[in-house]
């Protein structure tokens, strides 16, 4: 505003002897420019934002799977005397998990190592039993460790053979659940189920039993992981893997359950905390936070952008249709029709935003490759985005010159020489 304030405020002899007949072609320049700037820049940031909203469109419908609806998780540290080996921590859990099913509106219950959305796995190397002989053999995959009910409750479906029982943490050792892509990276083509592997660091071959469906681990951006899923029970039939695994609940009353899940595990547990109470919907929505406050940022730096550019094309618009009243004046007492005189002035607005429209363009080709890191299934240079947010640009720029124009075209010949 300083620009305008102090050009008028100056003597400004030529215009006073010509009437106040218009600024100069310098001053006109400088305002289109800015409105050709601020065309530009809303552009920019209208396709980043359209870029976001389309990844967060594809991410909202990404199967991670596994359900995330009706889940609440948890996990407890008890810390007993009585729990010395992997038998009586096994009974432990097995009957503590019985006790959260008796509770009303309970569906079903799981135990995990690594809750996805929650937490990471560890990467470890394997080898087939075909590999035994062939020491630089290996395959690197994902490791946790899981017990009975964990992938019926979450949703995870079973593609092959079964999923842990009881007895696979209690008296039976050695058998071993794999995802779909562990199977492929170990036995492709082949069937899985009744084949051995083992970890590189520990000696005990374990028995394929199950072949489960792929699951995102830490975000539904990552592709799907490689991974293997030991019994609970381990690495020897006297000892237990975890002493404090990640319950899953499967519950429609996921949201207000968890008083009831800590007066359960106090009851078992007096001195034990309860920490990590979340419900699947709300790991999954955490896990798109990054994406949605980005998206909401530039959603509403881009339009206030666009609102700035509207009304600052309409602002010049209507200067200089101001400045040419008397021009269009005498061009309508000559014969002029309202409707050329509506096309002169949109046509003048289509240029400034067409050209703020081309400068967005490249703009926005070279600025929104900073994005990748946040889109998912969307490219960069999206075609579709970069045509709908340009021809929404251009519109909007429409209409924001028609008024000035429509006023143009109303001008009333008489008024307007009557001063001369």
């Amino acid at each position: 505003g300083l620009a305008p304030a102090r050009r008028a405020s100056l003597p400004d002899l030529t215009r006073l002897r010509e009437g106040g007949r218009g600024a100069t072609r310098r001053h006109r320049f400088a305002r289109n420019a800015l409105v050709v700037g601020q065309t530009a820049l809303a552009l920019v940031l209208l396709i980043g934002s359209g870029l976001l909203l389309r990844s967060y469109a594809k991410l909202s419908h990404v199967d991670p799977g596994y359900s995330t609806k009706d889940l609440f998780t948890f996990q407890f540290a008890p810390e007993q005397a009585s729990l010395t080996n992997g038998e009586q921590w096994a009974q432990f859990h097995l009957a503590f998990m019985a006790r959260l099913k008796a509770i009303p509106g309970v569906q079903a219950v799981g135990i995990v190592e690594n809750v996805p959305l929650d937490e990471g796995m560890s990467l470890t190397q394997f080898r087939t039993e075909e590999q035994a002989n062939d020491p630089n053999a290996m395959t690197r995959l994902n490791l946790t460790f899981a017990g009975p009910g964990y992938f019926n409750t979450m949703g995870i479906r079973v593609l092959a053979g079964r999923e842990y029982t009881s007895d696979d943490v209690q008296r039976t050792f050695g058998n071993v659940v794999i995802s779909r892509t562990a199977a492929a990276k170990l036995w492709p083509g082949q069937d899985p189920i009744g084949r051995r592997l083992r970890a590189n660091s520990d000696s005990t071959w374990m028995t394929v039993v199950g072949v489960v469906n792929d699951v995102e681990q830490y975000n539904f951006r990552d592709q799907p992981q490689a991974t293997v899923y030991y019994p609970l029970r381990g690495p020897t039939p006297t000892s237990w893997r975890l002493t404090s695994p990640g319950y899953v609940v499967k519950t429609a009353r996921a949201e207000t359950i968890a008083p009831e899940i800590v007066a359960a595990v106090h009851e078992v547990a007096p001195e034990a905390p309860v920490y990590r109470q979340y419900t699947m919907a709300f790991l999954a929505q955490r896990s798109m936070n990054q994406l949605s406050f980005t998206m909401l940022t530039l959603g509403i730096a881009a339009s206030l952008a666009l609102v700035l550019g509207a009304v600052g094309l309409y602002g010049v618009l209507s200067y200089i249709v101001a400045e040419r009243t008397r021009e269009i004046g005498v061009r309508m007492a000559l014969g002029a029709e309202a409707s050329r005189v509506r096309r002169m002035v949109v046509v003048q607005g289509a240029q400034v935003v067409g050209l703020g429209a081309a400068i967005g363009i490249v703009v926005a080709l070279l600025s929104t490759r900073a994005l990748g890191g946040l889109l998912y299934g969307v490219p960069a240079l999206d075609l579709l985005t970069f045509a709908g947010m340009s021809a929404a640009m251009v519109v909007v720029g429409l209409l924001a010159s028609y008024m000035p124009a429509r006023r143009a075209s109303n001008v009333d010949p008489i008024e307007s020489l009557r001063g001369e």
